[in-house]
């Protein structure tokens, strides 16, 4: 019986969808494309094989455009999940929950992605095409599809053929309308807009003004420190959470414009950054205004942010 080359990338970690889960907020923007060039690449110094099994998954969320097109997992894509849960000793059950998958443009590439069986029910019934949504996925690998059913003598000649080379494969665990409640505007309107005309010493802005900016991303994070860490620290008291200041121990310094903003950023959010914007880069940030600090000359807003996409 043919037995189909495969290996497996980096330590294993489990992974699976958990229905009532509620970590949804610690999934970072992170978008395909670069989880794919980051696995490509890995994948190109290694020896070639048909199959690659994740070993680890990179739950994150991307926002895509709904093109309105499912079809059924191909024969071969549910082999290769067999494989991928076997490997992962995940019920082999849970497969069957990824049955369908839908075709989704992300910044006008398209990608065909299986999805939940609770979440594709939720796509049939409220969505249409064009409309943008937020997918929270996971990675599982990459398989040949040509490769494999020319060696695979117990797949039909009916499967699904695809390009010579590695597909690689995301499960979508959930998805939602994008949340009106960051309005895009710059960072200067956001000042314009809910800055008080004068500030003595410290002001601290409990009514969370939320926008999403666009800025690019210098490279330069610091730790929070001073007055400006004290005005994180109130605020967090103000809202009821005063220990949530412990995920905010960083800020990371924007340019919009001619101007320069230091932004305090969650930790998670501070290390995603790091570890895959490069510097330069435009970015887009979920900014709360928390108050601003009376400086010697001027006024200097304080910002802190929690989540970022690439568009």
């Amino acid at each position: 019986m043919y037995k189909p080359t495969y290996l497996v990338l980096i330590a294993l970690i489990s992974v699976w969808y958990v229905p009532g889960q509620d970590d949804w907020h610690t999934y970072p923007f992170r978008d395909l494309a670069t989880v794919i060039a980051g696995e490509q690449s890995r994948y190109d110094k290694t020896p070639k094989a048909d199959m690659v099994v994740s070993a680890k998954p990179f739950p994150s969320k991307t926002r895509v455009i709904y093109t309105g097109k499912k079809r059924a997992v191909g024969e071969i894509g549910r082999s290769y999940m067999r494989i991928w849960a076997e490997s992962r000793n995940v019920p082999a059950g849970n497969v069957e929950l990824l049955s369908e998958e839908f075709l989704f443009l992300e910044q006008d590439k398209e990608y065909w992605l299986p999805v939940h069986k609770s979440s594709s029910q939720a796509i049939t019934r409220d969505l249409k095409p064009g409309d943008e949504i937020i997918i929270y996925y996971f990675y599982l690998g990459g398989f040949n599809a040509k490769s494999l059913h020319s060696k695979h003598d117990s797949l039909s000649k009916t499967a699904n053929l695809e390009l010579d080379g590695i597909r690689w494969l995301f499960a979508v665990e959930r998805v939602e309308k994008p949340g009106s409640s960051f309005q895009q505007m710059s960072l200067e309107e956001v000042i314009e807009r809910n800055m008080p005309e004068e500030i003595t010493d410290m002001w601290v802005d409990s009514r969370m003004v939320k926008a999403k900016v666009k800025v690019i991303f210098t490279g330069k994070l610091r730790d929070v420190s001073g007055k400006r860490g004290d005005l994180r620290d109130l605020w967090f008291q103000r809202q009821g959470a005063p220990g949530a200041s412990q995920l905010m121990q960083s800020e990371g310094q924007f340019k919009a414009g001619n101007k320069e903003y230091w932004i305090i950023l969650r930790n998670q959010t501070r290390d995603h950054l790091n570890s895959y914007v490069l510097e330069g880069s435009d970015v887009y940030l979920n900014v709360i205004l928390a108050g601003a600090l009376k400086q010697k000359n001027s006024v200097e807003p304080v910002f802190m942010s929690g989540e970022y996409s690439t568009f």
